[in-house]
């Protein structure tokens, strides 16, 4: 019971110190932070819960009833057990944080232009439908009622919801076509590159300025390269790579991972029979790895 409760505190800890050394958004989105909060406290009490408890029975209790009792466990196996628990919390007290880079975007691909992010939740929808079938069983007489008040409700949510995108989406469209520079700012990095990628017949010839990493496709040519960002949803697994395409002489010695802040303007082309926009002309500054090397996915 003792080591359960050093396992709980260990957990707790490792969350303790990526809170505390700011890395926390390295490994999840900002939006998920509550639960983390929630999660090392939970942990912190069971924890602490564990340890008193085992100092409680310090003596052997003795049963004297007539039940069934399961077999001992073995030394090996509880080792076992125990290690499978023991190990990720020391590789994450113990390791430096590593940040993802090309050879991860090379397996996952690059996006020139994500797609608009606030839809409607399907899951949501199914679950509640769910609901309202048991409560058809419960109820057949008020669940006709109850299910033409609720799809009302949603029709009305997503309808308030797609006027609250489409403002937002023509609002930043505008934006760009009526300003000489686009900045490409962390905070709207994916609707952003999106917008460039919906409307680059309109926005050629614009300045544009953006930060990534260097990053090349195995069929680019040597005057090619992707500055890119990893869009995180939720977590690191779910990370997507968004950039944009540049072209130069200058950018063949750039090596890959390298940071940089490219300048240029906006220009189309073609890449796998797709029009994406590229930067040409491009100025080159390089950078330091920024605190925060992700960007997250506005909602």
């Amino acid at each position: 019971m003792f080591i359960r409760g050093i396992i709980l505190a260990g957990y707790a800890l490792l969350l303790f110190k990526l809170l505390l050394t700011s890395q926390l958004v390295n490994y999840v989105s900002p939006k998920m932070h509550p639960f983390i909060y929630f999660a090392l406290f939970v942990l912190l009490i069971l924890g602490g819960m564990q340890i008193l408890r085992s100092g409680m029975n310090t003596s052997e209790s003795h049963c004297h009833c007539d039940g069934e009792h399961h077999m001992p466990k073995t030394p090996a196996s509880t080792v076992f057990i125990y290690s499978l628990f023991l190990l990720p919390v020391m590789i994450g007290l113990m390791l430096s944080n590593h940040v993802l880079d090309s050879s991860v975007a090379s397996k996952r691909g690059v996006q020139f232009g994500a797609q608009p992010l606030a839809e409607s939740s399907n899951s949501q929808v199914q679950t509640e439908e769910k609901d309202l079938v048991e409560e058809y069983l419960r109820d057949p007489e008020g669940y006709m009622k109850k299910v033409d008040e609720r799809v009302n409700e949603i029709l009305q949510e997503d309808d308030s919801a797609v006027q609250s995108t489409e403002k937002e989406n023509e609002r930043l469209k505008n934006d760009l076509i009526g300003t000489d520079k686009i900045v490409v700012t962390d905070e709207k990095y994916i609707s952003t590159i999106n917008m460039i990628s919906e409307n680059v017949e309109q926005l050629i010839g614009k300045k544009v300025e953006i930060t990534g990493f260097v990053f090349r496709e195995r069929d680019f040519r040597s005057n090619q390269l992707v500055v890119a960002r990893f869009g995180v949803t939720c977590c690191i697994a779910d990370a997507s790579v968004y950039g944009m395409l540049v072209e130069g002489e200058n950018v063949a010695k750039l090596k890959d991972d390298t940071w940089i802040k490219v300048t240029g303007t906006i220009h189309k082309t073609t890449y796998h029979q797709s029009t994406i926009p590229v930067i040409e002309q491009p100025a080159i500054e390089m950078i330091e790895v920024p605190d925060q090397p992700y960007v997250y996915e506005e909602y």
